[in-house]
């Protein structure tokens, strides 16, 4: 048995989320396409210190961040792969830690296609 959480330990299950799909960010994308990207990332720096309202993926996440142990190699990785600007990105990562979940990394693309960020292979 501990040979099999060992080899699932090895190569964790590596999930990719939407910044929109973690957190309710409908408002600010409303910005976004009535306004455009300026008024958008304005948006963003004057709500920096606000935390974002969860979406609709955030309790899978949060389960399936629960299913790891925080003394050992994660069963699972969250990577936060959004095409929002890069002004969000301190905002999403305080309300990540505000809401205690294990996610440590993410792309920030300002639109452009999140391909390069997304690593494929066994």
């Amino acid at each position: 048995m501990n040979e099999k959480r060992e080899l699932l330990r090895a190569t964790p299950l590596r999930i990719g989320i939407s910044t929109r799909a973690l957190f309710n960010l409908e408002e600010e994308h409303s910005v976004f396409v009535s306004k455009g990207l300026r008024a958008y990332a304005e948006l963003q720096l004057a709500r920096e210190n606000a935390l974002i309202g969860k979406g609709t993926g955030f309790e899978v996440v949060e389960r399936l961040l629960r299913l790891n142990d925080p003394k050992e190699k994660p069963y699972v990785e969250v990577v936060l792969l959004s095409q929002n600007s890069p002004d969000l990105s301190l905002r999403a990562f305080n309300s990540i830690e505000h809401y205690g979940l294990a996610i440590k990394t993410g792309s920030f693309t300002s639109g452009r296609s999140l391909g390069p960020f997304i690593q494929l292979g066994v």
